[in-house]
């Protein structure tokens, strides 16, 4: 009997490490994957099905924060979105509905996730798809994540091409940002530069060319 754990259950990130990555405020990573008490409301997890507790992240909950985070900058109340993504997961039969091109790939995954945005009253700017016309379609924020996500044979999220040259993928560096192919992450190269080296002596150093240092250095200043 094979003990190997599917790529989405492997436990890789910390929940400050999610935040950094992402770009989140501090805090939001944990609960939006494990939930939160504010003032005395309880806030059920978003990603996951129930609070666990656990401080470790897996694979496929970061790749759902990633996607949910598309939706953020429109102010809208991410905790809305939990009785969909759980209505999700029983129609798909899967834990992470989100970290999969299942419901997303063919005209009946969107139908059935456009039947579940209407049944559990989704708000229309958490849609992730879209009618128009006669058609069905991704919305903004999910296109914008299907950009960067790329999919296995099966449909499973297996890395986020960052940059050309800059990839996340959580079977380099502990799913750090890295140079595409190499075990060499972005966080070491910016390093090297904020304490003085020269750009030429940096390339030098890790044997980067142009478009990779680059690469590097613009994926830093966006995230």
């Amino acid at each position: 009997m094979s003990n190997t754990i599917p790529l989405l259950d492997r436990e890789i990130y910390r929940f400050s490490q999610v935040d950094r990555i992402l770009e989140l405020s501090r805090g939001t990573a944990k609960r939006w994957i494990n939930g939160h008490e504010r003032l005395g409301t309880h806030y059920e997890p978003v990603v996951r099905q129930d609070h666990t507790g656990s401080q470790v992240v897996t694979w496929g909950e970061f790749v759902e924060t990633r996607l949910i985070s598309e939706y953020r900058s429109a102010g809208v109340n991410i905790f809305r979105m939990r009785p969909a993504i759980e209505a999700l997961r029983r129609r798909f039969g899967m834990q992470h509905p989100l970290a999969t091109a299942r419901p997303f790939i063919d005209v009946e995954g969107c139908e059935l996730v456009r039947r579940v945005q209407d049944e559990t009253n989704l708000d229309r700017s958490l849609w992730f798809v879209i009618r128009s016309g006669q058609m069905i379609l991704p919305s903004m924020a999910l296109q914008r994540f299907q950009k960067v996500a790329e999919y296995d044979a099966e449909g499973t999220v297996i890395r986020l091409n960052l940059a050309e040259n800059v990839v996340l993928d959580p079977e380099y560096a502990s799913g750090e940002p890295t140079i595409r192919g190499r075990r060499l992450r972005v966080f070491d190269i910016v390093e090297a530069a904020a304490a003085g080296e020269s750009d030429a002596s940096i390339k030098q150093m890790w044997n980067l060319t142009d478009e990779q240092y680059s690469d590097a250095v613009l994926y830093s200043k966006i995230a």
